[in-house]
């Protein structure tokens, strides 16, 4: 585990956290501000794991907050489509425990992440899309430095109808 601040530790994904990535991508109220497709299965999910272990373009992170002797597993989030070429990739979070929401953990995890990006995989720019009626998501993104670049229409089929979402970026800033 590696402290990002005060109880908020971080490490790569293992297979023991697939479990409650399973529950919470499942769960009806999270699922409805994410775009998988549910339900998912723990089998489907150990063969992404596996397929995404040796993936240099991906990088999954497991969140935790420090209970007493404790960590307790509160969401996932990194990076996918790392392109070291031109520099940029697409940051994801969820904060998947219900009882660590609103809490301001977000906000703590999406700047570590942000500054990871920057400064140790050397990204000039991160995006990342959310579902137009996430707004609280949007809220945080733009509290943390993201600006709305465009709107994709009708861009993800999810829980039977087509959603619009969200197109936001956040460029390194100048030395």
């Amino acid at each position: 585990m590696i402290n990002i601040q005060d109880d908020l530790f971080y490490r790569k994904i293992e297979r023991e956290d697939l479990v409650k990535r399973v529950e919470w991508i499942n769960d009806p109220i999270l699922n409805n501000t994410l775009t998988f497709q549910t339900p998912v299965s723990l089998s489907s999910t150990e063969r992404w794991f596996d397929n995404i272990a040796s993936d240099s373009t991906k990088m999954n992170l497991t969140f935790f907050v420090q209970e007493g002797e404790n960590y307790t597993p509160i969401g996932f989030g990194g990076f996918i489509g790392i392109d070291k070429h031109n520099r940029r990739a697409e940051l994801f979070i969820t904060i998947g425990s219900q009882r660590f929401q609103g809490l301001g953990y977000g906000k703590v995890i999406v700047n570590f992440l942000k500054q990871f990006g920057f400064d140790c995989l050397n990204l000039q720019r991160i995006h990342l899309t959310t579902l137009s009626h996430n707004v609280k998501a949007q809220s945080l993104y733009e509290k943390c430095g993201f600006l709305q670049e465009g709107v994709l229409k009708k861009h993800f089929f999810h829980n039977g109808e087509y959603k619009d979402c969200y197109y936001m970026a956040v460029l390194k800033e100048p030395i």
